[in-house]
């Protein structure tokens, strides 16, 4: 069962508007507009395998070991810069000649074979393939899929500084070493011994550097292999360096750089599901990226800006319930946390001198002081975006209700809690 509140949700009035993603409930998912043009998207599949989803398809997505739902994923655009994503043995070159890449020796967590290994040749020393980029200055991150064979380290490298690294063991699923450049470095398990690698790097003010993956003895740095030793490799594929804090879900590359689309997600000619000068937005998020950007999470609005009411974060990491109507703000506040990534389950209670904000069981926020005298009659209902599909969110999405009534706040409390 999903985390979503069934219990308390029997003794609310009935939602006139539910889908509960995490578990797979997908008749609201055939009403919802899902709109992404037709550049490539993957998602995990429930078989646990990483897939490519048609155009205009939303993405709900599986847990790649336990094959349980996660939620409806919900992306901003983003662009793998490295070409050749999953063929090592092209675009990508061998330091020194001290590496071989043996195409296709293994299958990749897409269940095609398509992954490479790469291995030592007969020197002394770490090997590595690298492929160079001319970019903007800017954060950038930097993941590929691996999977140990006879070695179980490896490390991903940005050509700037000695310092912007991090290293994994592919063995115990954990993150080593990393330079003091580098900001943040993650290890995720897919099953079948792959892990997705990544590390955060800020290129700095240099508009040229490379990459390179570097299979390794240890955790701790460049580890050379045995002397003379041509059969110690490790398995490789899916290679990405995006702009941003996180590796967002696999865009695969052949010969040139290749942009994935933002999920626009939403619901018109939806006025008879929403409460209009009094109602309930709630949403069950499992944030991936919850801090340093602006991001809408439910919003039922009119298509302007001059009348919704929507559960939003800054960029400052605030939390804030927000209602405006005929294009005067009527409330705007909420709570300041450093708790909201991972799953979170957040209610917005809206009436004239009556609003009231919910996360996890508790009362964040209230104002006792507007009106909605003057909405507007709201007719859309927009997940994980403003109204104009813009300031997108890094989520998945849970489950979503929306109610005709403001929840007394039991009633707010029991939905929100565990």
């Amino acid at each position: 069962m999903s985390n979503f509140n069934m219990g308390a949700l029997r003794q609310l009035p009935p939602a006139t508007f539910f889908a509960d993603f995490r578990n797979g409930y997908t008749n609201e998912m055939v009403r919802l507009n899902t709109t992404r043009s037709t550049t490539v998207s993957t998602r995990v599949n429930n078989s646990g395998l990483i897939e490519t989803v048609g155009a205009n398809i939303p993405r709900l997505d599986y847990d790649p070991v336990t094959k349980a739902v996660k939620g409806l994923l919900v992306e901003p655009a983003a662009e793998n810069k490295c070409v050749q994503s999953e063929d090592f043995s092209t675009t990508w070159f061998a330091v020194s000649g001290n590496a071989t890449v043996a195409a296709n020796a293994t299958t990749a967590p897409d269940g095609t074979t398509t992954a490479d290994e790469l291995r030592a040749n007969t020197t002394l020393q770490a090997y590595s393939v690298q492929q160079g980029f001319t970019t903007p200055s800017a954060d950038h991150t930097f993941s590929v899929f691996a999977k140990k064979d006879e070695l179980n380290y490896i490390q991903l490298y940005f050509g700037n500084t000695t310092q912007q690294y991090a290293n994994f063991d592919l063995d115990l699923g954990v993150v080593g070493t990393k330079g003091t450049a580098a900001a943040s470095s993650t290890i995720e398990d897919y099953g079948n011994g792959w892990y997705r690698c990544s590390v955060h790097i800020n290129v700095g003010t240099v508009p040229s550097f490379g990459i390179s993956i570097v299979p390794s003895a240890s955790a701790t740095w460049q580890a050379a292999v045995s002397a003379g030793s041509s059969s110690e490799g490790i398995f490789i594929w899916g290679a990405q360096v995006e702009t941003g804090p996180i590796a967002t879900s696999y865009i695969p590359t052949t010969t040139t750089a290749l942009t994935r689309n933002k999920d626009d997600i939403n619901l018109t000619s939806a006025s008879s599901l929403i409460g209009q000068t009094e109602g309930t937005l709630y949403v069950e998020v499992d944030w991936r990226l919850a801090t340093g950007t602006g991001q809408w999470l439910l919003s039922a609005n009119d298509n302007t800006g001059d009348n919704r009411v929507i559960i939003y974060k800054t960029s400052g990491n605030e939390l804030r319930m927000f209602a405006r109507a005929n294009g005067a703000d009527v409330t705007n506040q909420g709570e300041s946390s450093t708790a909201y990534s991972g799953i979170q389950k957040i209610a917005f209670a809206y009436k004239t001198d009556d609003f009231e904000l919910y996360r996890n069981g508790s009362s964040v926020s209230s104002d006792t002081s507007g009106s909605l005298a003057a909405l507007a009659t709201l007719t859309d209902i927009d997940l994980g975006q403003a109204n104009d599909a813009t300031i997108q969110a890094n989520m998945w999405i849970r489950a979503v209700a929306l109610f005709k009534r403001r929840l007394s706040d039991v009633e707010l409390q029991a939905l929100t809690g565990n």
